[in-house]
């Protein structure tokens, strides 16, 4: 990489090339560049938003996290790696091959359709993976509400504290931060949040808020918001420092590039000192998932759902050319993995 190039660059193609082109290109490319060298080093500079973190949260044991918070550290980054980081918690070579394969049907079925109606497929089929991997386990907004809350809107301050991993205290007063979140949402969603008032609000040490807010007489109907620090990506010392905004702006537009999390009333705010950038969002109470492989989530659906994502974000006319269809690539991501291991 060159001093003034790095992967957290946004992703980018040439629009000058027809899809066609880059195709091509791209199988010429794989001559010189083999798979065995893109999966070592990633070598074929094709730039995607990484969201291994994301679906790894989907797929593995989250317990009571609140929400998939691995998305806060998407970055734009080699594609290479970031299908790397996923195949490895594989539980065979076998689900390794699945896993590309399900791969290269994705980024075949993004490639093969008109961009926008690519990306809105791929965000269709990401979201319902996120929401049906477990449909006995899945928790609706209101399941998430009525388990970290006691009788009387109150905040359970131990199971925050267990999905947060540090202590927890009273909230400063929040109504200028309040205000100002409103201020970053939608009108629709402004005007909505505006008829409720809080109830209930917890601080982490680490500047995360938990916040209650609830409507009506009776306090039934209650809105759980969660408020996470906007902190550097931890990819950054890999693959180099978000170079398109704050810290904020690349957690929102990650989550809008990579689906994966419910981000009904997305917003942001600054703490009052103006020391700590909050990104807030619903929050919903996350259950344990099947591993890789498991009876429920085949590594090919996940594979798949990599797929879409990275092509959806990408050149994905230039990524399906450089992977191809045939065999040669789940076995190439194979070797990778056992020579990693």
């Amino acid at each position: 990489m060159t001093a003034w190039r790095t992967y957290a660059d946004p992703p980018q193609s040439d629009p000058e090339l027809r899809r066609a082109d880059r195709r091509t290109r791209a199988r010429a490319l794989r001559d010189d560049v083999g798979f065995a060298q893109a999966l070592d080093e990633g070598a074929t500079g094709f730039v995607v938003w990484m969201c291994a973190d994301a679906l790894d949260a989907v797929k593995g044991p989250v317990g009571g996290v609140l929400d998939a918070v691995h998305v806060d550290d998407s970055l734009p980054g080699p594609w290479e790696m970031d299908l790397l980081d996923l195949a490895r918690g594989a539980r065979s070579g076998r689900a390794v091959e699945a896993l590309a394969e399900g791969y290269q049907q994705g980024v075949a079925a993004v490639a093969a359709e008109p961009l926008h109606a690519a990306r809105a497929e791929a965000r269709r089929r990401s979201r319902r993976l996120a929401e049906q991997v477990s449909p006995a386990a899945l928790q609706s907004a209101q399941t998430a509400v009525r388990r970290f809350l006691a009788p009387g809107s109150v905040v359970r301050r131990d199971r925050a504290e267990a999905a947060w991993g540090t202590e927890v205290g009273p909230a400063p007063d929040l109504g200028s931060e309040m205000a100002q979140y409103r201020e970053s949402l939608p009108e629709a969603d402004a005007r909505l949040l505006a008829q409720y008032r809080v109830v209930d609000a917890i601080a982490g040490a680490d500047g995360h808020l938990l916040v209650v807010l609830g409507r009506g007489d009776d306090g039934d109907d209650v809105v759980l918001l969660e408020a996470s620090p906007a902190l550097a990506s931890s990819r950054e010392p890999l693959f180099g420092a978000w170079r398109g905004g704050s810290d904020v702006q690349r957690v929102l537009l990650a989550r809008e590039a990579v689906p994966l999390v419910p981000a009904e009333y997305a917003g942001w705010s600054t703490s009052p000192d103006g020391s700590i950038a909050r990104v807030w969002s619903r929050a919903r109470a996350a259950t344990a998932r099947p591993d890789l492989g498991g009876p429920r989530v085949s590594a090919r659906r996940m594979g798949a759902a990599l797929g879409l994502l990275h092509a959806a974000s990408g050149d994905a006319a230039s990524l399906a050319g450089y992977i191809g269809h045939s065999r040669r690539f789940p076995a190439a991501l194979r070797a990778a993995v056992a020579a990693d291991a």
